[in-house]
């Protein structure tokens, strides 16, 4: 929005205040409260808690959820519930105003107790089988945002924008695997479409896309609805919900494109870490925040992490890290929000905690309106996630649908080619679906497509054009080989680019069996092995324009039945187009990474970003488990290099970082520093030459974290 003054009778454009939320990079807490109860501590004390603990902002529990929301635990008044509890709102506002944080409503859209949906049957979500949905959280059910439940919703939203709180964050909305197919539903997709719903098991063609899109159009009339609501009472409010994670997304309907549209942030789980944290990536919040950024249209960003080690709910992890869950986040441009039980609110690890909001709040000049100056991208597929056998589906927190089929597991592909340039220290961005279809790639030289298997015909042609112009492809599996209904070709639609054709058929799993190299190329720089380990699955294909690198061996019979020969099935093919490479990867060579950490296919991806690309900046005397984000501010006058440090113990969760010393980073010939400082641990950095003339300089010590700072 502009504003004009009026001078001489001429109106002079003057730009509007940013909106609060754009501002300054948010530190959100969220107490959980609503499990225990939300007036365990004086609102003065409390209020004044969370400003000694740095945050500026807070997902604030009003509603109490014993076994899921219902209007018996209001902690307002609202005209839609029973003036049953104390109104510590009331009480508590103006003490967080005076302590400056501002209050995002925490209002939970997606767990409602048995007995209150029963006293509105009405409302809630259907099974394809005509039974409502149950079983939520174990104890709770759901309600459908098309029936009058919205009205109801809308109603409190309102009451408690009267409170003159800063915000509305919506723990949801969701639809379930099974729903909805309430009657509402019914009613609003037959007018739409002319015909009934569709079965949502049926995971691909038009009739479950057209699904797809209906649910995520429904939840994003709710949140426009909520927004004219909201906006209303308070224009200066801020509204966003708990957005689509990076799994398949048709379960709940969260397409992070379409919902941010009506959302001022974009925000999603991706520092909620659970189970076995030795399968889990270390980078797993900045992969995230990536995805967000590219899907945000540039709006803001928040990445949620719990310090809870999940399930554990009353769990809390060591400090190093909650230390880098929160830098991370940072290091890759996404505000922090940090869940933490009022059983952890007191702990010592909590320090750990303020003293990255202090350094946030200190040096926030430098983490507003910063870009990615990325020279190589990775494509997280939603499309591939949402019809794919190989991919599964997240619902909420840690719950999974797990796969329809064991071959090409998408998660795990991604997981392990990112793993593989995270270590490469190659910066990197994470694009999806959108962004190959219709914005600009010339920025990037090279982009990796871990089993992009879906694809539609116009992304096909602009990866062709890409790297016809001098681009550089990367590929693996059964990329493009289904259109974007998880249809299957009969060929791959980039066939002419990967200058191989399919023949059809699923080699795996496999268990002993190799790979040999049999023409030497600088993508295999460094890699002299005679036999390389083989991913489990693979497509066979025969080359046309291709050269192939490394072909597979012909499948032993037993893990010691002798040398294997070479077949005539190719491996690892590379091609030129126009004046860019494409390289074919036939295996699930992320799935083989992410499992195994071969080096030989690890030492490939490594080869391809730097081969493929120029970065920006090199390490010396550093670990491969060091992540490098680069960014700049002021069109690009200033360069931030974000160094986050995992390096820790050889188990997680890590309980101590082993810091880096005299850390050397060389820059690009052309990045030319005039200074370099670092902010974490303040310091200016004496700039010198290497003898080929490239500038470098030597950071003494980097814990969990450090910026550099280059003028």
């Amino acid at each position: 929005m502009r504003l004009s003054l009026v001078w001489l009778g001429i109106a002079i454009p003057v730009a509007a205040a940013e909106p609060w939320w754009v501002a300054d990079p948010l530190r959100i807490l969220d107490l959980t409260t609503s499990i225990t109860r939300v007036d365990y501590r004086d609102p003065a004390v409390l209020a004044k808690q969370k400003a000694a603990l740095g945050y500026n902002a807070e997902h604030l529990d009003a509603m109490g959820m014993p076994a899921g929301l219902d209007d018996k635990y209001f902690y307002f008044r609202s005209t839609v519930a029973p003036a049953n509890m104390p109104d510590y709102l009331r009480r508590y506002v103006p003490e967080a105003k005076k302590n400056g944080i501002r209050i995002l409503i925490y209002f939970n859209v997606h767990w409602y107790t048995t007995a209150f949906a029963l006293e509105h049957p009405d409302w809630r979500q259907i099974r394809e089988d005509g039974k409502p949905v149950d079983g939520v959280y174990e104890t709770g059910t759901d309600m459908c945002v098309n029936t009058p439940w919205r009205k109801w919703c809308f109603q409190i939203v309102k009451d408690l924008a009267d409170y003159g709180v800063d915000g509305i964050f919506y723990d949801g909305p969701i639809y379930r695997a099974e729903s909805c197919y309430c009657k509402y539903c019914q009613a609003k997709f037959q007018a739409k479409y002319g015909r009934p719903l569709p079965s949502k098991a049926v995971r691909q063609g038009k009739e479950f896309r057209d699904l797809i899109q209906f649910q995520a159009d429904s939840l994003t009339d709710f949140l426009r609805d909520t927004q004219a609501v909201l906006k209303k009472a308070n224009p200066n409010a801020a509204l966003y919900m708990n957005g689509g994670v990076r799994g398949g997304n048709w379960a709940t309907a969260r397409l992070n494109r379409v919902l941010v549209k009506e959302q001022d942030i974009l925000g999603s789980e991706g520092g909620f870490i659970s189970g076995d944290l030795t399968r889990t990536p270390l980078w797993k919040p900045g992969l995230t925040a990536r995805l967000l950024e590219t899907q945000a249209g540039g709006k803001p960003t928040v990445i949620f992490s719990a310090a809870s080690h999940k399930p554990w709910t009353f769990s809390l992890l060591p400090a190093p890290e909650l230390r880098l869950l929160y830098a991370d986040t940072i290091a890759n441009a996404a505000s922090v929000w940090m869940g933490i039980t009022p059983f952890e609110f007191d702990q010592p690890e909590m320090a750990t905690l303020t003293e990255m909001n202090r350094f946030v709040e200190k040096n926030a000049a430098y983490y507003r309106k910063t870009k990615s100056e990325a020279r190589v991208a990775i494509v997280w597929s939603d499309t591939t996630a949402n019809f794919y056998a190989g991919a599964d589906a997240q619902m909420i927190d840690i719950n999974k649908i797990p796969n329809r089929s064991a071959v090409g597991n998408l998660d795990a592909e991604f997981n392990g080619m990112a793993d593989a340039l995270v270590r490469s220290q190659a910066p990197f961005d994470v694009l999806d679906d959108t962004s190959l279809e219709s914005e600009p790639l010339a920025r990037y030289q090279a982009i990796f497509l871990p089993n992009v298997a879906c694809m539609n015909d116009k992304t096909a042609a602009r990866l062709r054009q890409y790297v016809e112009q001098g681009g550089n492809l990367v590929a693996t599996f059964e990329t493009s080989h289904y259109d974007d209904t998880g249809v299957h070709r009969p060929d791959f639609a980039l066939a002419d680019v990967f200058g191989v054709h399919s023949a059809n058929r699923i080699i795996g799993p496999t268990q002993w069996d190799f790979m040999k190299p049999v023409a030497k190329d600088r993508l295999t720089n460094g890699i002299g092995r005679e036999l390389v380990p083989t991913s489990h699955y693979r497509v066979m294909t025969k080359a046309t324009t291709a050269k192939p690198l490394w072909m597979y061996t012909v499948p032993l019979k037993g893990r010691y039945d002798g040398v294997p020969p070479v077949s005539e099935d190719p491996a690892l093919l590379v091609n030129r187009v126009g004046k860019g490479t494409a390289v074919y990867i036939s295996g699930d060579f992320g799935a083989a990474i992410a499992q195994f950490h071969t080096p030989e296919l690890m030492s490939l991806v490594y080869n391809a970003a730097r081969q493929y690309s120029t970065p920006p900046v090199s390490l010396g005397n550093a670990p491969t488990s060091v992540e490098l984000t680069w960014r700049s501010q002021e069109n690009g006058r200033r360069r931030m290099l974000h160094v986050v440090n995992f390096t820790g113990e050889m188990t997680r969760p890590i309980g101590a970082i082993v810091p880096l010393r005299d850390l050397k980073v060389r820059f690009d010939a052309g990045v030319n520093p005039k200074t370099v400082r670092t902010l974490m641990r303040p310091a200016q950095l004496k700039v010198t030459r290497t003898p080929e003339g490239a500038a470098e300089v030597t950071v003494p010590r980097v814990d969990e974290y450090e910026v550099l700072v280059i003028e």
